[in-house]
């Protein structure tokens, strides 16, 4: 446990480190609201496409800790060339390469903890919120170093973050999983044992999670529809906090104060979902964040925004524990890294594009009202979805041939997660 808890500090310090200031970076290049939409809507298309290759590499290739390692270091590479006073155009690149290589790090790490971690209702929590906890205390500080000598430091930082993750995953090695032509499944699916494996050559192991899980692309869509909102506030509030007259400082201080409520949000959400379970977590959580998103239309202070980004925090600390433990529940142990995978392709990918680019284009012509108004609508539409397709209850995984995944498609007989 103690790689484990060594690693998601790792992530967090990185994530921390230059992901609150990107847009401030980019506005201080020259970028319009426009611009920015678009290098970032790039960076998310690298990392839609990226993130389901991760997967694969991680369950059959290389394993998760040493694909993991890879992305770490690409990532840190792409980051100290970003910090080099560079053309627009190839900072654009960057951002893509970046995008890329660190769409491996989060669902990776995930995997490898749901494949460590004794018991998952009870610790993974426990370890991801260290990540929240690195993110928001390496932001703040960030934000008063970056204030003093300028956003160069970027590159040091991160690059020492990396070289953490990488020492981290040592104590977690695990090899790619071998692939023999697996007996056909028992069960209710009797055309299954054709399908997987054409799901698997056009696909590969995203292509059979999706075969293998029916209820699996509806669960990513409602995710999908709240990562709209919380994406679109990531990147844009910064701007928003600019407009108002704050600076760097108060920048860091959103993010920093929003990865700090993670904390016992995430520590509170096996006792929420215990209780209302987790399609009640996520949908609690998505609507209370769909509150604080229409709570932007009115105010217009930058310190009253960051004092609702510690409800933000709560809110997306149940958001993401009701949905990595949602995942978990639907596939097999061997489809791990695909699925967390395939959770941070529309998490963070598909749901970014929509965020950053259309979002880019609404706050630089109409203004930042219509985007919270959008953005706000598609919180509420995610919680409307995930009451219906939500597991009620917790979080160990489907049987490694997947018998058992298709009496986990009714909400009557949902995959026990041992909570």
């Amino acid at each position: 446990m103690r790689w484990l808890r060594s690693l998601y500090l790792a992530v967090g310090a990185a994530m921390g480190s230059f992901f609150p200031f990107l847009v401030v970076i980019l506005a201080g290049r020259g970028f319009d609201p426009a611009q920015i939409g678009i290098a970032t809507a790039a960076g998310s298309v690298a990392y839609t496409s990226a993130v389901p290759a991760w997967g694969h590499v991680g369950d059959v290739t290389l394993g998760r800790a040493r694909a993991l390692q890879v992305g770490a270091i690409g990532a840190a590479a792409a980051v100290c060339l970003f910090a080099l006073p560079l053309p627009m155009v190839v900072a654009v690149v960057l951002v893509v390469v970046f995008n890329a290589f660190q769409s491996s790090m989060q669902p990776l790490a995930d995997a490898l903890a749901l494949a460590h971690v004794p018991d998952r209702g009870r610790d993974y929590g426990r370890v991801r919120l260290l990540a929240s906890l690195a993110f928001a205390v390496t932001s703040i500080a960030c934000g008063v170093l970056y204030e003093r000598v300028g956003f160069w430091a970027t590159a040091p930082v991160f690059a020492a973050a990396a070289a953490w993750m990488c020492v981290s995953v040592v104590g977690l090695h695990d090899r790619p999983i071998p692939d023999p032509g697996r007996p056909r499944d028992p069960g209710p699916a009797r055309g299954e044992a054709t399908e997987r494996p054409r799901a698997r050559r056009l696909l590969g192991t995203a292509g059979e999670a999706m075969g293998l899980q029916p209820r699996l692309p509806v669960v990513l869509f409602a995710i999908g529809l709240i990562q709209v909102g919380v994406l679109a506030s990531f990147t844009y509030l910064p701007l928003r906090i600019t407009d108002l007259g704050g600076g760097p400082e108060l920048v860091a201080l959103a993010a920093g104060v929003s990865a700090l409520a993670e904390v016992p949000g995430i520590l509170l959400a096996g006792v929420v979902s215990a209780r209302i379970g987790l399609r009640g977590l996520f949908a609690a959580g998505s609507v209370v964040y769909a509150a604080c998103i229409a709570s932007w239309l009115v105010i217009d202070a930058p310190l009253a925004i960051v004092a609702t980004r510690a409800v933000t925090g709560v809110a997306f600390g149940g958001i993401l524990v009701a949905s990595a433990l949602t995942i978990g529940s639907l596939l097999p142990p061997r489809l791990q890294a695909t699925g967390q995978a395939l959770y941070q392709t529309v998490a963070f990918g598909l749901a970014a594009i929509v965020a950053n680019l259309g979002g880019g284009l609404i706050y630089g012509s109409v203004g930042p009202w219509l985007l919270f108004v959008l953005t706000a609508l598609s919180a509420l539409g995610a919680a409307a979805v995930g009451a219906a397709v939500f597991p009620v209850r917790g979080a160990g995984t489907a049987p490694a041939d997947g018998s058992a995944l298709g009496v986990a498609l009714s909400p009557e007989h949902e995959v026990p997660l041992g909570m």
